[in-house]
């Protein structure tokens, strides 16, 4: 599999230090004992170094080859630019569904997206569409076609509520994360939400059936209250143990070792607040959070920028991958958004990708991504026309 920015090859540092070796030889005269010498410390060192290379920097410790290229993508590639996102991208737009091959960015700059987000919810209820009426059968294909065109899939999963049977949005309770921990009421029917769910990431796999690696963003916006994981309705220790829990469950028991572990809040004021409920670096791969534009543009770009200082300052010191897991503006009524608000802010910084949200089919005042004759089409083309945004053909 080729991504869009190709691994580099490796380069011959040993050989090129003994070929020195030997020209210093050439040049002045030293021992054979000193010169052998030399020789054991660039050897021993080259094994060290490749040793530590075949070590897995992912939280997932028998991670999939496959998964550990993709992962070694993603870290090295930082400096080279920022990925662009769009959630559910080959699946609708503003006025169609379904078609093959198509996509509104595609329709508005003659390229793909390089990251496509996917929604899981539902799944765990046996529906053969999600809750944003993809057919899961149809979302496999998609996310094997991204594979084969060099794109990256990313997965969120907005379950239902287990102990009322609503969305996850119906977040009342106070009570749902404790009943579905070990020893919780409904930790038994979780367990068999995950074994859906492992079963679902199983079957992605390749022309050679190799499994597919991707992101999984469970449980975000925690920091928020509008989902039954969220802040109010569960405590930091009790959302660490949930995700320690789907982590150990998925990778472990279930061996779905295809999965790059990504923390996602909803945006914050500090860092304090970021790591409340943060899970430990032996859990995770990449530090997001979700930011919109709800108030104005100056609020959303201080936002942007105090959260993005947050996760690209402790993915330096923790050596994790930051990242914009999902942002936009609804509708998209400012003309100049992206770039006059959006990539102004966020290019500044070292991050993967950013992902606008979906351009819902059913509603047509849900969208973040420019469809043709939009106003903000132009703009869009504008901003996406610097070498520094990545884009797939």
């Amino acid at each position: 599999m080729t991504y869009i920015l190709p691994l580099p090859s490796p380069k011959g540092d040993n050989e090129y230090m003994i070929s020195e070796i030997i020209n210093l030889n050439r040049t002045k005269k030293y021992t054979m004992k000193q010169l052998l010498f030399a020789a054991l410390l660039i050897l021993a060192t080259s094994c060290t170094s490749k040793k530590e290379e075949t070590q897995s920097p992912l939280a997932d410790k028998n991670a999939t080859k496959e998964t550990k290229e993709l992962h070694q993508l993603l870290r090295q590639r930082l400096t080279e630019g920022i990925m662009l996102g769009h959630q559910d991208a080959l699946a609708y737009g503003i006025g169609w569904y379904g078609v093959s091959g198509k996509s509104d960015i595609k329709e508005v700059s003659g390229r793909y997206p390089a990251v496509f987000g996917w929604e899981l919810g539902a799944l765990e209820r046996n529906s053969p569409y999600n809750l944003d009426s993809v057919y899961f059968s149809d979302m496999k294909k998609y996310a094997i076609q991204v594979h084969e065109m060099g794109g990256i899939n990313t997965f969120s999963w907005h379950a239902d509520n287990i102990v009322t049977g609503g969305d996850a949005w119906d977040c009342k309770q106070d009570s749902v994360v404790r009943t579905i921990l070990p020893g919780g009421s409904n930790h038994a029917q979780f367990l068999t939400w995950l074994d859906i769910a492992a079963d679902f990431f199983s079957d992605l796999k390749d022309k050679e059936g190799k499994p597919i690696p991707v992101l999984f963003r469970p449980f975000h916006e925690h920091t928020g209250s509008w989902f039954w994981w969220g802040a109010e309705q569960c405590t930091p220790e009790e959302y660490i143990q949930l995700w320690k829990m789907t982590f150990d469950y998925l990778t472990e028991t279930k061996q779905i070792n295809n999965l790059i572990w990504t923390y996602s809040p909803a945006s914050v004021t500090s860092e304090e607040k970021y790591v409340e409920r943060y899970p430990g670096n032996e859990y995770v791969d990449m530090l997001g959070f979700d930011s919109y534009l709800y108030s104005t543009p100056e609020a959303y770009m201080a936002e942007l920028d105090t959260n993005l200082i947050i996760v690209t300052d402790l993915a330096k010191r923790w050596d994790k991958i930051p990242t914009l897991s999902e942002t936009g503006f609804e509708t998209i009524p400012v003309e100049n958004f992206f770039t006059g608000i959006l990539w102004p802010t966020i290019s500044k910084y070292e991050i993967s990708y950013f992902l606008l949200w979906r351009n819902a089919i059913n509603r047509p005042d849900h969208f973040y991504a420019p469809y043709p004759g939009h106003s903000s089409a132009d703009d869009f083309n504008k901003m996406v026309a610097d070498k520094r945004l990545i884009m797939i053909n």
